[in-house]
């Protein structure tokens, strides 16, 4: 092999030749220096590195070194480099060393890369982590997990969405855009973007907000087909710890007076329930969508379903008020939505009649927001209590314009 380092004046170079053909095979210690240019003899080669001195702190692999000292770098097997390379090398390092620049070429994040950390970052307090993995692996990576973040331009996000919106409905898309969003953020904090690229995109067109509120009479239908479901269970299913009778029905009541998520039902335990002075009785939710801790207080009928629900068969040690899977009551519930023609129907509807209905009983709105878990009344104006400030304009425009008509 060609000895690249012979490159040139051999005087120049002499120092580190003599450094070289001194050193002997097997060094146990560090590298020995000549002007900054280290050389190591290890058994299976020598490797070349460079030292700097840091007149002011700085950074590299990760790791702090203050100001004042010595940074050894190396750079790799000596027959890679010839002494010209070295120089060349140790002096841009000095050099950014002095300026105070980055040691480190910034390296290059793919979306895919940086979207995985997010997940995994993300893992322990999101409660959407399942869609918003399914959206980065089905919906965002096939079309910029190669691409690096410094490269997602906005023209890409246009491209994606209005692609996006030929297969699936305007909510489906948004929510997606929504992860992107999140993702994009993130990566803008950690200093790794300087800006979002979807930063500015308007909300998907289509995308409304859902408004599916019962009446009473629906309300009526849904209890009724509810207990005909859990007549119905044949005898293998009423003996299931999961298939328990009374359960959906229960669980539907316990939805419509407490206000609660799903979610945050199925993880409410017998330990949350707590006993006030009044002689009432208080849910304490632990796992909520915000992250943050809050109270219910228990209507009587959920005093009532908290009774009944101890006779639950269960498996020891489940203290769960409603001891069934996530999967069980998403199939029960599908069930019940069927069996009664309100497919149009989820359980989020009657979090949503909740709230309406104490916004309409006249109680505050700040009060029924507070129930929710909601931070401020933001939310709660646009997808609950959508009745409160309506109605009463309705009547005003009655009053002002009724008699109208009769002229």
């Amino acid at each position: 092999m060609k000895d690249v380092r012979r490159r040139g004046r051999p005087a120049r170079y002499a120092h580190f030749e003599a450094l070289h053909q001194s050193l002997v095979p097997g060094q146990k210690k560090r590298p020995t220096y000549v002007h900054g240019i280290g050389l190591f003899r290890g058994e299976r080669g020598t490797t070349a590195w460079v030292k700097i001195s840091l007149r002011r702190a700085n950074t590299y692999k990760g790791r702090s070194y203050s100001a004042g000292s010595a940074l050894e770098i190396k750079l790799g097997s000596l027959d890679s480099w010839s002494w010209e390379q070295l120089e060349q090398q140790h002096r841009d390092l000095q050099g950014r060393a002095d300026r105070g620049e980055p040691l480190e070429e910034a390296q290059t994040v793919t979306f895919a890369a940086h979207a995985g950390e997010w997940l995994e970052l993300k893992k322990p307090v999101l409660k959407s982590y399942g869609i918003a993995a399914g959206h980065v692996a089905k919906h965002l990576n096939p079309t910029f997990g190669a691409k690096a973040l410094t490269d997602i331009a906005v023209a890409d996000v246009d491209r994606w969405a209005a692609k996006q919106r030929k297969t699936y409905k305007p909510g489906a898309v948004q929510r997606q855009l929504t992860t992107f969003k999140a993702i994009l953020n993130h990566a803008r904090k950690s200093g790794l973007i300087e800006r979002s690229p979807a930063a500015d995109m308007e909300p998907i067109r289509g995308a409304e907000a859902r408004q599916r509120f019962l009446t009473e009479e629906e309300l009526k239908v849904v209890l009724k087909a509810a207990r005909e479901l859990e007549e119905a269970a044949d005898g293998r299913e009423k003996y299931r710890t999961n298939q328990i009778k009374g359960w959906l029905t229960d669980f539907v009541l316990w939805a419509l007076h407490s206000g609660m998520r799903r979610g945050e039902i199925l993880s409410l335990r017998y330990g949350d329930l707590r006993s006030v002075p009044n002689g009432g009785l208080v849910a304490v939710l632990q796992k909520t969508k915000g992250g943050s801790p809050r109270v219910v207080s228990c209507t009587d009928e959920m005093k009532a379903i908290a009774e009944r629900l101890k006779e639950v068969r269960r498996e020891p040690g489940d203290d769960r008020l409603f001891p069934v899977s996530l999967t069980t009551a998403k199939r029960k519930l599908t069930k019940l939505w069927r069996s009664c023609g309100l497919e149009d129907v989820r359980l989020h509807d009657f979090r949503r009649t909740h709230a309406t209905r104490l916004v309409g009983a006249g109680i505050n709105m700040r009060e029924v927001a507070g129930r929710l878990g909601h931070r401020d009344l933001s939310m709660l104006e646009k997808h609950y209590a959508v009745f409160s400030g309506d109605e009463a304009a309705s009547r005003a425009a009655q009053e002002a314009f009724g008699s109208i008509a009769k002229t």
